[in-house]
């Protein structure tokens, strides 16, 4: 008898932990939700991860505006050091400090000063970074040294992303969260996703977000101008850079527009052209994008020209060459399961086509493979490898800074490891 009740003990035992199994299973869907798939008319098919996809307007439109009132304030602690009983004041980035941690300086037989520049700085006051003197140089621009620092200038940081980029915006932002008074960014994907990430919840005071098909720099500057309080007012030599998707900037020159007035408008970036991650480069090398100029060229051109004027491909000054760049474009960087989905936003929008495919299926395992083998998306295109300890511009600062927290942008960790040739792993 006793035995009897223990096999029935056991068999609902059993029952029970299956119920618990069954419940757990289709608890865990519920949170991660459910795979997302979309079959084009081209044959092509994109599974995804549906989680986080909402457009805000499935959801409450209660949504705070971002409070622009760090706008007026500018940053108190200035980048130069003023030398005793010299008319002369140094960059301290740029300046060799000497052993008793005062600013070096050189003097020559006429008693004329000059700050001690560090490798790679230039100027009398060494505030000129190697980068923005290449570009004054190929340029063959005049420089007048008297227009420096005289004003801080306020700058004012327009952004395009999408809620698959977050790892590029985070880097986008904290690369200049230094110099940078305001960010606004433009989301070309609208996804509830990016308003509660992390990043512009923690900076939010300093982030004005907005959301367009095409999130081209003038229809962002009539946007942010229209929500500008009475109270706030651009000033004419407000400093307005403009990053596409992906595009992060060198800090060094950015810095440099914000201390200095002898650069002429508007200026264009060439930017170090990675793909997945800062471990692959395309072919092409670099790529023109973004640009950087004072609020009066807005209101000097007219709308119907402006984007051309903004977009111009041999500017007066063109900041990074093939040796020293200014700034990086990771197209496609970040996690396999956001490629996907960036991907199907790009492939809808026509940015791009896949050449005689009648069917294919694009998912994590496409991209992962993608990523081994060092293709474009196009699978036509093979990347170049970049090796991390012998390039000079692998990664941003900030990632450098921060690289356990890029290690899939960072390294390729799906390479092979008999690839002797590799040096990541060293």
């Amino acid at each position: 008898m006793l035995s009897r009740f223990d096999s029935r003990l056991f068999l609902w035992g059993l029952f029970l932990l299956q119920l618990f199994l069954i419940g757990a299973i289709l608890h865990f869907s519920i949170i991660s939700g459910p795979s997302h798939e979309t079959s084009l008319d081209t044959g092509i098919k994109f599974i995804s991860n549906d989680r986080r996809t909402r457009r805000p307007s499935e959801i409450s439109e209660d949504i705070a505006m971002p409070q622009l009132g760090n706008f007026s304030r500018t940053f108190a602690e200035t980048p130069f050091t003023s030398l005793a009983r010299r008319p002369l004041a140094c960059f301290r980035e740029g300046t060799v400090t000497e052993s008793d941690g005062s600013v070096g300086v050189d003097v020559n037989d006429t008693d004329d000063v000059r700050c001690r520049c560090r490798a790679e700085w230039h100027g009398p006051d060494c505030g000129q970074p190697e980068v923005i003197w290449r570009a004054f140089v190929a340029g063959k621009i005049p420089l007048n040294f008297t227009l420096s620092h005289t004003v801080r200038h306020r700058v004012i940081y327009f952004i395009q992303t999408t809620a698959a980029s977050l790892q590029m915006l985070e880097i986008q932002l904290m690369e200049l969260i230094d110099i940078v008074e305001l960010f606004v960014i433009c989301d070309l994907m609208n996804e509830l996703t990016l308003r509660h990430s992390s990043i512009l919840t923690t900076h939010r005071h300093r982030i004005h977000l907005q959301h367009g098909r095409e999130c081209s720099a003038v229809e962002m500057y009539e946007h942010f101008s229209s929500k500008l309080p009475k109270s706030i007012s651009m000033r004419d030599d407000d400093v307005i850079i403009f990053s596409h998707l992906d595009g992060i900037f060198n800090r060094k020159a950015i810095n440099y527009f914000k201390w200095y007035e002898n650069w002429p408008q508007p200026v264009r970036f060439r930017l170090k052209y990675n793909v997945y991650g800062f471990f692959w480069q395309h072919p092409d090398s670099t790529v023109l994008s973004g640009f950087a100029c004072h609020h009066s060229v807005f209101r000097d051109y007219p709308r119907s020209t402006l984007n051309r004027v903004l977009a111009v491909e041999k500017a007066a000054m063109i900041v990074g060459d093939l040796n020293h760049y200014g700034g990086w474009l990771c197209k496609f960087c970040g996690q396999p399961i956001d490629i996907v989905k960036r991907l199907e936003y790009e492939f809808q929008h026509e940015h791009f086509t896949f050449d005689n495919a009648k069917s294919k299926i694009i998912d994590v395992s496409y991209v992962q493979n993608l990523i081994t083998k060092g293709f474009f998306v196009d699978e036509q295109i093979k990347l170049n490898k970049v090796q991390r300890f012998s390039e000079k511009y692998y990664t941003p600062e900030y990632v450098e800074k921060n690289s356990w927290n890029f290690d899939n942008i960072i390294t390729n960790i799906y390479a092979h490891w008999e690839d002797d040739s590799d040096d990541e792993y060293l």
